[in-house]
């Protein structure tokens, strides 16, 4: 939906102007659709849906969230198309899990994605210059990232095999301790442990990013003390704005920027406000504390929300699931919660609108859009 900036005539169309020529880059794009593509589709595919749903479990997330993909290679719905390319996202992102290949459920994660490598509008890629071309060539384009929801193996040479699937971005932990470091809600904080070390320099040689998002705080600092190459919180929030375990505060921030990296701001409601639905100029907050905090040169997008699952199932989730990947109560996650403005990936070009309204300048919003995320993905990963 367009949300109401007051832009004037002159600025709408610069807004339009300047998310259609750039590069659009999503650090945690949750594919494109939210939970509204699936009310959109016919209703005889949409009692197969809810048939999936009905399963619950992380298969059923999983398969619920590639199904309009799925439809699309069975030529039964080109719905989750329309969507991708009305939506202006040049570079998305897609699960890459590290892991030593013992897990049938990981190893079928693997090849649900390489079953969508023949969609000719999505381009699975490596480098910048691929982004860059996937823009020139009209079609849009998904990048390694790795979220350890379960946690990686002591093993560097699960890291290479993830690598060779595509994984160009790695975050050290997620919410709970592993053995890797220690995530933002865990009891206590260590920081990196040796293996973790280990890792952020295994990453570096290999050309992937270390991100920090779900990090614990001296998890985070010791990753930018450590690091010889950029360093990201791909998707998180200002904590001074929002005091939340997920957040980062002030010296995190600063450490990230002087890495050389870049903080990836999310759509998360429950993240960047304490308001019951909040609107996207909370997003914008952010945006703001951030850019003036560190520069703008070191922010991005990281929009991680709303995931593409219907509510009924992202509900069940929350439930069982998110707690047993370390959320709590004080988490306050709500699966039904969505920023007004932001209800799914179509209304990307209401971040371009909103950051005109702000009043940053032309490379500013490229920046913002995309071109910082690319400087640090040039860098370390080519």
């Amino acid at each position: 939906m367009t949300f109401d900036f007051g832009l004037t005539a002159a600025e709408e169309e610069r807004a339009l102007r300047l998310h259609r020529e750039s590069i659009v880059f999503d650090w945690l794009s949750q594919y494109i659709g939210g939970p509204n593509i699936f009310e959109a589709y016919p209703a005889e595919l949409q009692a197969e849906l809810r048939a999936m749903v009905a399963k619950g479990g992380w298969q059923a997330i999983v398969d619920t969230m590639l199904w309009p993909y799925r439809m699309a290679l069975a030529g039964r719905s080109d719905l989750v198309r329309d969507w991708t390319l009305a939506s202006g996202l040049t570079c998305g992102s897609y699960n890459v899990t590290v892991h030593d290949g013992t897990v049938p459920t990981l190893n079928a994660l693997d090849a649900a994605f390489d079953e969508l490598r023949s969609l000719p509008w999505l381009r699975f890629v490596t480098t910048a210059v691929e982004i860059r071309q996937a823009k020139q060539d009209g079609v849009s384009a998904w990048y390694g990232n790795g979220q350890p929801l379960v946690p990686a193996p002591r093993n560097l040479a699960a890291f290479d095999a993830a690598y060779r699937r595509g994984l160009r971005s790695f975050m050290l932990t997620y919410n709970r301790m592993d053995h890797i470091g220690v995530g933002c809600t865990e009891r206590v904080d260590a920081g990196l442990s040796r293996f973790g070390v280990d890792v952020v320099r295994h990453c570096e040689s290999l050309g992937v990013i270390v991100d920090t998002s779900h990090c614990g705080y001296l998890t985070t600092m010791d990753a930018c003390k450590v690091a010889k190459r950029p360093v990201n919180a791909n998707h998180t929030s200002a904590k001074a704005l929002v005091d939340m375990a997920r957040a980062k505060p002030d010296d995190a921030l600063r450490a990230i920027a002087e890495t050389g990296g870049v903080i990836g701001v999310v759509m998360v409601p429950f993240f960047l406000s304490k308001d019951r639905r909040p609107t996207l100029d909370r997003f914008l907050d952010h945006v703001d504390y951030i850019a003036n905090l560190v520069g703008w040169q070191h922010v991005s997008l990281g929009t991680d929300w709303p995931l593409q699952l219907p509510d009924e199932l992202h509900q069940k989730m929350i439930q069982v699931e998110a707690v047993e990947i370390g959320f709590r109560p004080e988490d306050r996650i709500d699966a039904s919660d969505r920023l007004l403005g932001f209800e799914d990936y179509r209304d990307l070009p209401n971040v371009t609108r909103g950051l005109v309204k702000r009043g940053y300048s032309d490379e500013q919003i490229r920046g913002i859009l995309g071109e910082n995320a690319l400087r640090v993905f040039a860098e370390v990963c080519g």
